[in-house]
């Protein structure tokens, strides 16, 4: 899609940042209103966390490309 590692990490800075604020928000339903309803967040955190890990992941393999050299095909 043409997207740089530097994109992917900033995303995945994003996603830290958010799966953060989930967690927090996860402890405080679940220690006010009860773990049940503290499964909300927690789903929306592990989510965050899977998509932390694939843009991590996509990042470093990007990293990988963009310092090889290219070859012009003409």
């Amino acid at each position: 899609m043409g997207k740089t590692s530097a994109e992917f990490r900033a995303g995945a800075r994003r996603k830290a940042k958010a799966m953060c604020l989930l967690l927090i928000v996860t402890a405080a339903v679940g220690y006010f209103a009860g773990w049940v309803w503290a499964l909300i967040p927690g789903i929306m955190a592990a989510w965050s966390a899977f998509q932390l890990m694939s843009a991590t992941l996509i990042a470093a393999r990007l990293e990988v490309l963009e310092s090889q050299p290219r070859l012009d095909r003409s």
